[in-house]
C-alpha cells in the first residue's frame, strides 16, 4: 500500500505517551499512529460508542461557523495569526 505524507497537531501529553510506547515497543512513532487509527476505524466499524460530548464540547462546537469574514489563508496559516507572525 503506497503511504502519504499527513501533518497534524497533537496535545504534549499524547506526544509523551507516542515516545513511552516507542522506546518500549520498539516500533516508530508513525507506525503507532497507524495502528491507532486502524484500531479507531475497526472499533466504530463495530459500532463502539464515542463518548458523550460534554457541555464545553457541544459549547465550543457552537462557535463553529459564526465567524465571517477574515484573512482568506486563515485556515492554513492560523499559528502565524496566532503567534502574530502576519
Amino acid at each position: 500500500m503506497a503511504m502519504i505524507r499527513y501533518q497534524m497537531f497533537i496535545e504534549e501529553e499524547q506526544k509523551t505517551m507516542l515516545d513511552e510506547l516507542h522506546r518500549r515497543l520498539n516500533l516508530p512513532v508513525a507506525e503507532l499512529v497507524r495502528r491507532a487509527i486502524s484500531r479507531l476505524v475497526d472499533e466504530e466499524n463495530k459500532g463502539v460508542p464515542y463518548p458523550e460530548a460534554d457541555e464545553q464540547v457541544n459549547s465550543l462546537l457552537a462557535l463553529a461557523g459564526v465567524c465571517e469574514g477574515g484573512p482568506s489563508d486563515l485556515a492554513d496559516n492560523h499559528e502565524q495569526y496566532l503567534r502574530g507572525g502576519k
